[in-house]
């Protein structure tokens, strides 16, 4: 468990215990107020994140930065057609990662990319973005 997720932990349960505290001081018809209060509050805070989580989504990235893949190594975005890829994908066909030459993408400048930077594979690395109609990556002849 790391240093901020510990302090997190500990300062939940001493604000749960406090909050506690505070209503068992109270008095239950006293803290039955406070606490209807308080869920308003807390509801109002939960829909504004909401919302707000709505409007600032980013953009879409696949990483692969720093991966080792013995085999090959695939991202595919954003497909609403045809994606065929056969077989191991040639390269070594397997075995380990090489040690040196790591493969790597170029990322959209935006952000919005698929990136690979660091990555080592023992094959192929293959990279689609944004596929509508239909990609084929291989040796086998098309089924339709």
């Amino acid at each position: 468990m790391t240093k901020r997720l510990w302090f997190l932990a500990v300062g939940t349960v001493v604000a749960l215990g406090g909050l506690a505290a505070f209503f068992v001081l109270r008095g239950l018809d006293e803290a039955d107020k406070w606490s209807s209060v308080l869920s308003l509050f807390f509801t109002v805070t939960g829909l504004a994140l909401t919302v707000a989580g709505l409007f600032t989504r980013g953009p879409a990235v696949q990483s692969a930065d720093g991966a080792v893949a013995g085999g090959s190594l695939r991202q595919i975005r954003g497909v609403k057609g045809d994606v065929v890829i056969t077989g191991g994908g040639g390269g070594n066909g397997g075995g380990t990662a090489p040690a040196a030459a790591p493969a790597s993408g170029d990322p959209d400048p935006a952000g919005a990319a698929q990136s690979a930077r660091g990555a080592r594979t023992g094959g192929d690395l293959t990279q689609i973005d944004g596929v509508d109609g239909s990609v084929r990556i291989g040796s086998e002849p098309p089924t339709s």
